[in-house]
């Protein structure tokens, strides 16, 4: 039985916890196991003011007054900014009120921009500007309007460009309409929903960048965001106390608020958005829609966890060339600490290396020919390894430590390798063995019949040129037939099984018969294959990968066979007039050294051309751009092509074939 750890997440004694719906929904007190925030980030609360609450005390630095042009900003007429800044930070732990997202540490710099009767776009500038320039790094803008001003926006754009968080409310209309800043690129767009994930009545929507709770009065008193407040009387009097409110302003200083909190945890600046972004989770029930939602609700645990390091290249499962690119994505991890570890023992399959394995490449900003950026690393085998890649299976494991907080991330994943890439498009084929989709899932071989029939015509056509009748008795005109590797008629398609070896091997079309070493009782299994020497015309949706990794021995590439005789050579019969053919073998094959065989008498290439027998010229085919190539009798027949090939004799009875030999 496991013995399991368990440890309790942080929850605040705060007065009105059990009111706060809000934290819980953005499951804080996880993420106040890992910081509860540092005091040395400052979040801007451009609003109405802040006022000097007992909740905030310590909290507050100098700030701003740009409606009474002071440097006293408590002055909070309405109650908005203080309702905003006590959902960022009002100290948690302190047996009264509320906790703020950030519990501890943060400060909040009130700079206020509105009175009672909103605001202009030269205060709210000068506010913003007066933020930046006194050192906030996150700035609330629980704010906006449909009117887009480009000095403005410009000026956003060099505060965000110097590091700058920007949230930004998107609005309370229920309109998908442009709402700025919120629709600045530079800003992040805050939607709102009630406690049970659903979209508010009033929010907003379209240009969403994350959802936050900012309450829902629809729902009843209870949904609203409860936060610290103050109350004027009309003699001016303040009086400091709690209550409910609902908005995206309400929704917005969680995410400033999470901001705040990954800077705190050494999260960099220019990672915190995508932090936020990546990290937000779906809504518990219904369904999920960006136009309301954008990335998700804010989950701020998941945020400060988030550091990341994946394999994207190659990917689990794929089947990739001889010098493949390795790209590994990285998010919040010190790239000093990376380390890759390829082909290494993995006895107990759990995708770690096992004890005593050393990584092929750490210390990656020393290496060159390392492409490192903000979010990656890259690089080629051949970068760092002579020669080629083998052909088969292969591992990877990439490991670093996170930039905050310290914890190791890793990632591992399995490949294949193979010898030639196949693109997508229209070509003239041959099949020496497998090919397999590189966008499989799984590392699981596939045989070409499962790959390729008539029945996925998605992935891949197979069309093949039928020379001559299949038999003596068969009608079926000449002519291209889609090619179907379980059709009856396919599998004897004219010409004969050649056994080698004890292994029956189709030629020019059929299927190989396998006996049960094992049981000579049990059934003889049919595995039907591709017809070795048969050109096809093949038509690819997506890239493909010639395979060569064959678990079973018996059924590798042609030359590999128990038994094959070489110095016999391939043969494939040919009829009178065109005929599709194409390399038996895996590897390239002069076309001059090919043998001819017609009523027992065997010549040379040249010399059967002179015999009236067939045109040594024969065609290949390089693309729509290219189409038709000449292959002249000194050049070479490639593996994985198809040709066409002029025969001038040739009938279907044994004893008027004319058989082209093609010699290893």
């Amino acid at each position: 039985q496991p013995n399991y750890v368990y440890h309790l997440c942080a929850v605040p004694n705060d007065e009105y916890w059990l009111k706060q719906w809000d934290m819980r929904l953005i499951d804080m007190p996880a993420a106040w196991d890992l910081t509860k925030g540092s005091a040395n980030v400052t979040v801007a609360v451009i609003d109405s003011g802040v006022a000097n609450h007992p909740d905030l005390s310590n909290r507050l630095v100098a700030g701003y007054d740009f409606i009474d042009n002071d440097n006293d900003p408590s002055n909070d007429l309405i109650g908005h900014g203080t309702h905003v800044a006590g959902t960022i930070g009002a100290q948690g732990g302190n047996s009264i009120g509320i906790a703020g997202v950030c519990w501890n540490g943060v400060k909040i710099m009130p700079v206020r921009v509105f009175g009672t009767e909103g605001s202009t776009t030269d205060i709210i500038m000068q506010g913003e500007d007066w933020a930046f320039k006194n050192g906030a790094r996150v700035f609330n803008m629980s704010y906006g309007g449909y009117g887009d001003d480009p000095v403005r926006h410009q000026a956003l754009q060099v505060i965000a460009n110097a590091g700058v968080i920007l949230c930004a409310a998107a609005g309370n209309d229920a309109v998908d309409i442009p709402h700025y800043p919120s629709a600045y690129p530079e800003v992040i767009a805050v939607s709102s929903v009630g406690p049970y994930d659903a979209p508010a009545f009033y929010t907003n929507y379209g240009k969403i960048d994350i959802a936050a709770p900012g309450g829902d009065s629809s729902l009843g008193s209870d949904a609203l965001v409860w936060s610290t407040l103050v109350e004027v009387d009309d003699s001016g009097k303040q009086t400091m106390t709690y209550g409910g409110m609902q908005g995206t302003s309400m929704a917005c200083p969680h995410v400033a608020g999470a901001a705040a909190l990954l800077l705190s945890y050494g999260v960099p600046a220019e990672e915190v958005k995508n932090r936020l972004l990546s990290s937000a989770r779906r809504p518990k029930s219904g369904s999920m829609d960006p136009l309301y939602y954008g990335a998700g609700i804010l989950d701020v645990q998941a945020a400060l966890a988030n550091a990341t390091l994946k394999i994207a290249q190659p990917k689990k499962g794929s089947t990739v060339g001889t010098d493949p690119e390795f790209k590994i994505t990285k998010q919040g991890v010190n790239v000093d600490t990376i380390k890759i570890y390829i082909d290494y023992a993995d006895f107990d399959e759990d995708g770690v290396p096992d004890s005593g394995e050393e990584p092929v490449i750490e210390l990656v900003r020393d290496k060159p020919r390392v492409t490192i950026t903000d979010t990656s690393i890259s690089f080629r085998w051949s970068d760092f390894f002579e020669g080629k890649m083998t052909s088969g299976q292969h591992n990877i494991y990439v490991i670093g430590t996170a930039i905050a907080g310290g914890a190791d991330v890793s990632d591992w994943a399995v490949f294949n390798v193979a010898k030639t890439k196949v693109p997508k498009g229209i070509h003239m084929f041959s099949f020496p063995y497998a090919l397999t989709n590189r966008s499989q899932e799984t590392p699981s071989l596939i045989l070409p019949e499962a790959q390729f029939g008539v029945s996925a015509v998605s992935r891949a056509t197979l069309i093949r040129w039928i020379a001559a009748p299949r038999s003596a008795t068969d009608s079926t005109p000449i002519g291209y037939e889609i090619y179907t590797p379980n059709s009856s008629a396919d599998r004897v398609w004219i010409n004969p099984f050649y056994s080698i070896g004890g292994t029956s091997l189709p030629i020019g079309g059929g299927y190989a018969v396998y006996q049960n070493p094992l049981d000579p009782l049990q059934p003889l299994q049919k595995t039907f294959t591709f017809p070795a020497g048969t050109g096809f015309w093949l038509i690819l949706p997506v890239d493909a990968w010639v395979d060569d990794s064959w678990a079973d021995s018996s059924r590798g590439p042609l030359e590999g066979l128990a038994g094959f005789d070489g110095s016999k050579g391939f043969d494939i019969r040919l009829y009178a007039g065109w005929n599709m053919i194409g390399n038996p073998y895996t590897h390239a094959v002069p076309w001059r050294a090919c043998l001819f065989t017609y009523k027992g008498q065997t010549k040379s290439l040249l010399d059967a051309e002179a015999a009236g027998w067939v045109r040594s010229a024969i065609y290949g085919y390089g693309g729509a751009t290219v189409g038709y190539q000449r292959v002249s009798d000194r050049d070479m027949l490639e593996p994985y092509k198809g040709y066409w090939i002029l025969a001038q004799v040739g009938g279907v009875s044994s004893s008027d074939s004319l058989v082209l030999t093609i010699l290893p």
